[in-house]
Formats: C-alpha cells, sequence, structure tokens
C-alpha cells in the first residue's frame, strides 16, 4: 500500500474513532462505541506491524490521560458529565487518549521529532480538541481561559513525554 493512501486511510479512521468516543453519550451505544473506535484502530495497527512500535507511545497515552485529565476534574478546570471513569477520566476519554497514542507514529510522528513541535503542536492541538469537545457538549471547560491554559500544559507534558520516548524507542530513525 502506498505510504500517502495509508495516511489517509489511518487519518480517516483515527478521526472516525475520534467522533464514535467523543458522540458516544449522545448516542444510544454510550458504552460500545469507544470500544468499537478503539478495536478498529488496534485492528489498524496490528495489521501493519506497528503495535511494537506503539507500546510505549500508547502506554505513555494511557497514563498520562488516566492521571492528567483526572487531576484538571479534580481541580476544577474540567468537567465531564456522569459516565464510567478512571479516578474522574471517562472511559470514553481514556479510549480517546489509547487511540492518540496508537496513531502517534502514522499521524503525528513530525511532532515528536522536534522538541519545540512536540510542545507546541500538542499544547495548541490538546486545546483545540478539548474546546471542540466542550463545543460538542461532552465536557467543558469551566474557568474559561484559564482551564484552556490547564489542558495546554497537559498536553504540553504528554508532547514532551511523547517526544522523549521517540528519542529513547526510535530504531534507525531520524532523531532530529
Amino acid at each position: 500500500m502506498n505510504s500517502r493512501f495509508s495516511f489517509l486511510v489511518d487519518f480517516v479512521l483515527f478521526q472516525a474513532a475520534w467522533f464514535a468516543c467523543v458522540l458516544a453519550t449522545r448516542t444510544d451505544f454510550p458504552h460500545a462505541l469507544p470500544l468499537v473506535g478503539l478495536l478498529f484502530i488496534l485492528g489498524r495497527v496490528v495489521f501493519t506491524n506497528r503495535f511494537q512500535q506503539a507500546l510505549p507511545f500508547v502506554l505513555a497515552c494511557a497514563v498520562i490521560g488516566v492521571l492528567g485529565d483526572a487531576v484538571l476534574v479534580k481541580l476544577g478546570f474540567l468537567h465531564f458529565e456522569p459516565y464510567p471513569n478512571l479516578f474522574g477520566a471517562p472511559l470514553w476519554m481514556v479510549a480517546l487518549w489509547l487511540n492518540f497514542g496508537l496513531m502517534i507514529h502514522p499521524l503525528f510522528s513530525w511532532f515528536v521529532k522536534s522538541c519545540s513541535r512536540a510542545l507546541i503542536g500538542f499544547s495548541v492541538g490538546g486545546v483545540i480538541a478539548y474546546y471542540s469537545g466542550e463545543k460538542l457538549e461532552v465536557l467543558s471547560l469551566p474557568m474559561g481561559w484559564q482551564s484552556a491554559l490547564a489542558v495546554g500544559a497537559e498536553w504540553g507534558i504528554a508532547g514532551m513525554t511523547l517526544r522523549f520516548l521517540q528519542v529513547r524507542f526510535a530504531s534507525g530513525e531520524n532523531k532530529s
């Protein structure tokens, strides 16, 4: 499969899984859709033989997502409607973080190959993603710009952690 088509398949699957997770609470299948989205992404990663490469990233994203979102919830920067959760991070959001970790290399490798791109790109991208979630009414940022800064900090930490993992686990790739 050529690389552009493969990237397009990864992008479409990731976006579909994102919407399956984010909009799950607005459907008749609030618990099944995040799992279905995660299974599609996992299936794609296994099918393309990227699971071993993705493993450190998906584990890091699971920890950062659960702990980061839980801390933001506990501190009042982030609010989710009632849904099964881990320490305050709803399971649909945990599925999103897992999907993100699984797709770091095919979709976000450009960001993790540079400290500045990882820090800025993930911080801004995280704020935009959570702002989109607020507009879709699946979460709220109750402290306004302070919530946005807290989300940006969480995602900045995620970006730098993923950058560290890229440098640590890259095998023969350009580590610039």
